[in-house]
């Protein structure tokens, strides 16, 4: 077997190196130069290629390189020629040993501590010497064949979750707060029994209702995002967004875009406190937002509510607004009140939902069900890193019925969610457009700073008839330009209760 390794300068920035040399079916060794993780390069690629022959018949072969230490996950591509049916299987030992095997089912793989294709194992990607272990079945005499293998080395920590096919920019709907038996999420078995709920029922029954996306958010674990590959697979339909409820004594936060640990041990002794925390979270790329910040905490609720008054709200992306559907209840409008709170500090951070689901039972209609309440997100697509930047922007809005109420437009003169909009070149009122779809007439809510301005109850000269043919509503309202810092709206029910929130347009003096 001839066997050739090389790392590119262009792939691979601190070494190249080429070397060849021949083996019959053991193992081959080989010494490959060094490279380090930094954040200059936190990605390396080694590209190996080589030759199998009928010398290699029923045996093994292992090509060994080297993984210095700060990987965080290691990704393999591997093709070969099938001509006269070769046939050449696939596995991959790390330097304790066994790793996974996939025969010949698969040509790519991954593998990271939290995460992994199945078939192979998760666990920490240990530096030393790791090896590609080739299993040859079948090579007819006479007959030679190339293969090659990319191994990607990544030292960034951001979540690899499979991308959606490409969807184009739109709005997409799904829930941001979920658990599942990997925390303390449970349904009935098959037997009527409470266990552990598996995440494939959840991940159902998202699918079932036609979310484009969801977030199974485990108290501080990280062990289900190993099966977050296999759900994909499964629900091609559905996104299943990194993140987990980063679970402290003085409040919950998700953490959105990363499979990594993150330390939740927040106390005074140690000195690790929020400002770690965040900076753990920024270096990992990921997304920090606020949970049911105005739970009330202590015994009445250990550790719900937010209480960290050193929290720097610059590095916050978002604030869970709605949770469980209680909206206009106490609790819930004391999540809007401490949202509001900020905003009018001039923090820009985004208002989002999500269910806190526990049993993916609950029937739709039903607060804190799968779905109920929802997230609408503009994005440029149907992927993890889209989404992601949708809710940085602030292009987001709420539904907190779990279904029935959509925007098709809200604008303030021509800027939407989450845009600033200037003030200085402005002479007279801005014109602020909203439109909608809902089942049932509703009130028009608009708040600036926080202040009621107007209400608005929808008439018949507000109809609108839509560019799909289908019923639709609009309000307008005409804005003095003054000193307000932003504007947003509800949408109210002749019941009162709120169906939908929108995120602020933000004013520039």
């Amino acid at each position: 077997m001839r066997y050739t390794i090389l790392t590119p300068a262009s792939r691979l920035a601190c070494a190249t190196l080429a070397l060849a040399f021949y083996s019959t079916g053991a193992s081959a060794q080989a010494e490959v130069a060094s490279f380090t993780c930094s954040t200059a390069t936190p990605r390396y690629e080694i590209a190996l290629a080589g030759t199998i022959s009928h010398q290699d018949f029923e045996s093994y072969v292992e090509l060994p390189f080297e993984v210095p230490t700060g990987v965080r996950r290691l990704d393999v591509a591997f093709d070969y020629d099938r001509g006269e049916r070769t046939t050449i299987d696939l596995g991959l030992l790390d330097p304790q040993g066994f790793r996974g095997w996939s025969g010949g089912n698969k040509r790519t793989f991954f593998v990271s501590a939290n995460a992994a294709t199945p078939s192979y194992n998760t666990g920490a990607i240990e530096a030393g010497t790791w090896k590609l272990l080739l299993g040859v079945p079948n090579v007819r005499e006479g007959i030679s064949a190339e293969y090659s293998a990319t191994i990607t080395l990544d030292c960034s920590g951001a979540s690899k979750i499979p991308p959606q096919d490409a969807t184009g920019a739109g709005w997409f709907v799904g829930d941001l707060h979920a658990h599942s038996g990997h925390s303390d999420g449970s349904c009935n078995n098959s037997a009527g029994e409470s266990v552990a709920c598996p995440a494939f029922v959840s991940a159902q029954i998202a699918a079932q209702r036609g979310l484009d996306f969801i977030a199974l958010t485990e108290h501080n674990a990280v062990s289900g995002h190993a099966a977050l590959s296999e759900l994909r697979a499964f629900f091609p339909s559905t996104l299943f967004l990194a993140g987990r409820e980063v679970t402290t004594f003085f409040g919950h936060a998700n953490a959105f875009g990363t499979t990594e640990f993150i330390d939740f041990r927040l106390q005074s002794a140690t000195g690790y406190g929020i400002h770690e925390l965040q900076n753990q979270v920024d270096d990992l790329g990921a997304l920090l937002s606020i949970n049911h910040p105005g739970s009330p905490s202590g015994e009445d609720c250990m550790g719900c509510g937010w209480v960290l008054e050193d929290t720097d709200y610059s590095r916050i992306g978002a604030i869970e607004i709605v949770n469980t559907g209680f909206v206009d209840m106490p609790r819930g409008r004391a999540h809007i009140a401490f949202w509001h709170d900020k905003l009018n500090k001039g923090f820009r951070i985004t208002g989002i939902a999500g269910s806190d689901n526990h049993d993916p039972s609950r029937p739709p209609r039903q607060p804190s069900a799968i779905g109920n309440p929802r997230t609408w997100i503009y994005a440029d697509g149907l992927n993890e890193a889209a989404l992601i930047a949708g809710i940085r922007r602030g292009n987001v809005y709420v539904d907190a019925s779990g279904g029935g109420v959509t925007l098709t437009d809200f604008r303030v003169a021509g800027a939407a969610m989450g845009d600033q909009l200037s003030l200085a070149n402005t002479d007279g009122p801005l014109e602020v457009s909203l439109g909608w779809r809902s089942a049932e007439p509703l009130l028009v809510r608009w708040l600036v700073n926080g202040e009621i301005l107007e209400s608005s109850r929808i008439t018949d000269e507000t109809i609108d008839v839509l560019a799909d043919g289908s019923t639709g509503y609009r309000a307008v309202l005409s804005l003095p330009t003054d000193s307000s810092l932003w504007i947003r709206m509800n949408l109210i029910d002749e019941r009162g209760n709120t169906r939908l929130l929108g995120n602020p347009v933000y004013f520039i003096p």
